[in-house]
C-alpha cells in the first residue's frame, strides 16, 4: 500500500542517520551506488526488470533537512520521499509477484545542508556541490525518460492544494502532454489537471538573469530525452527551507501517479505525440533554445 510505504520514507528520512537507514533497506534488493560530489552524496538505485527499456525517476532537491536552520525534513524534501516512496512501492509489489516489465532509474540525494541562491519571493535551495554540478550527476543519458520531482511552493504562479505537472520539454521545445497521462491524472486525483505554466525562462539554464519558476525542468539541458516535470505545490508561498508543510495526500497522490505511469510507459504508452515535434522542427527548424544546453 502506497500510504504505509510513504509514511515509511517519511519516517527514515526523519532519523538521525537515513543515508544508512537507506542502504540497509534496499541492501540485495536493487544495483546500488553512492556518488559523492563534493559534500553531497547523490544515491542511485536500478529497478531492473526484464523490459529493454529505462525510464529515470529522478528527486530533485537542496537537502531533505536544513540543520542550522530548521528542524526536520523541510519543503524541499519532497523529490526524495516521492522518488524513494515509489521505488519501495514498486520492491513491495516485487514480493507479491508484481512486477514491471522495465528498468527504472531512481535518483536522489539526501542531504542535510543546502545553500541558499538568490530567487523571488524566496530563496532557492541548491545542493552545496552547485546545480551545475549536481545536474551532471542526476540526470542519466540512457534513460528514454526523466520524471523530474521538484517542491515548487516558492512562487506565486502554481497555487494548487495537489501536485502539478508540465507538458514535455524535449529538444528546446514544449509539447503537449498525451491525452492518456492526463487521464491517468485525472483518475488518481480524482480533480482536473493542474498544469505548470512554462515559459522559456524556465527552460535555460538557472545562471539566465531571468525568471525560474523552480529547476523542476531544467534536467532537459543535460539528456537529449523527453522530461515530464512532477511539481509538489502549495496555495501558500512556502519556502523551500519550511518544516511542517508536508503534504501528505498530495505526496500520496504524486506517489501513485508515477507508478500508474511507469505501468502506462511499460506498454508502450506515449507521454507526448512525435509527429507534433516533426511539424515543429519541419516548420521553424531546430529551437534556439538548444545553444543553452550544458551535455
Amino acid at each position: 500500500m502506497i500510504l504505509k510505504t510513504l509514511l515509511e520514507v517519511i519516517d527514515i528520512l526523519e532519523s538521525k542517520d537515513p543515508l544508512q537507514k537507506i542502504r540497509e533497506r534496499l541492501e540485495s534488493k536493487v544495483k546500488y551506488e553512492e556518488i559523492k560530489a563534493g559534500e553531497v552524496t547523490f544515491i542511485k538505485a536500478l529497478y531492473e526488470g526484464v523490459g529493454n527499456n529505462k525510464v529515470e525517476i529522478l528527486g530533485r532537491l537542496g537537502a531533505i533537512q536544513m540543520v542550522g536552520v530548521n528542524k526536520g525534513l523541510v519543503s524541499d524534501a519532497d523529490g526524495a520521499i516521492i522518488s524513494l516512496a515509489v521505488l519501495l512501492e514498486l520492491l513491495n509489489l516485487r514480493d507479491k509477484g508484481i512486477e514491471l516489465n522495465l528498468d527504472v532509474l531512481f535518483v536522489t540525494n539526501l542531504s542535510i545542508k543546502a545553500k541558499l541562491i538568490p530567487h523571488k519571493p524566496f530563496d532557492f535551495m541548491v545542493p552545496l556541490v552547485g546545480l551545475d554540478e549536481a545536474l551532471k550527476v542526476e540526470v542519466e543519458p540512457s534513460a528514454s525518460l526523466v520524471i523530474s520531482i521538484d517542491s515548487t511552493k516558492g512562487n506565486r504562479i502554481v497555487k494548487f492544494d495537489d501536485f502539478a505537472i508540465t507538458h514535455v520539454v524535449k529538444d528546446g521545445y514544449i509539447l503537449k502532454l498525451h491525452d492518456n497521462v492526463i487521464d491517468i491524472y485525472n483518475k488518481i486525483t480524482g480533480h482536473e489537471i493542474y498544469m505548470v505554466p512554462l515559459t522559456t525562462g524556465d527552460l535555460t539554464p538557472l545562471d539566465y538573469n531571468v525568471s525560474h519558476i523552480s529547476t523542476l525542468i531544467s534536467p532537459w539541458l543535460y539528456t537529449d530525452s523527453p522530461v515530464i516535470g512532477i511539481a509538489t505545490v502549495s496555495k501558500q508561498v512556502i519556502p523551500g527551507y519550511e518544516t511542517g508543510v508536508l503534504n501528505i495526500e498530495m505526496l500520496e497522490h504524486a506517489s501513485r501517479f508515477c507508478i500508474e505511469l511507469l505501468k502506462y510507459i511499460e506498454n508502450g504508452g506515449k507521454v507526448y505525440e512525435e509527429k507534433e515535434l516533426e511539424e515543429l522542427e519541419n516548420r521553424l527548424g531546430k529551437s534556439s533554445l538548444l545553444k543553452a544546453k550544458r551535455r
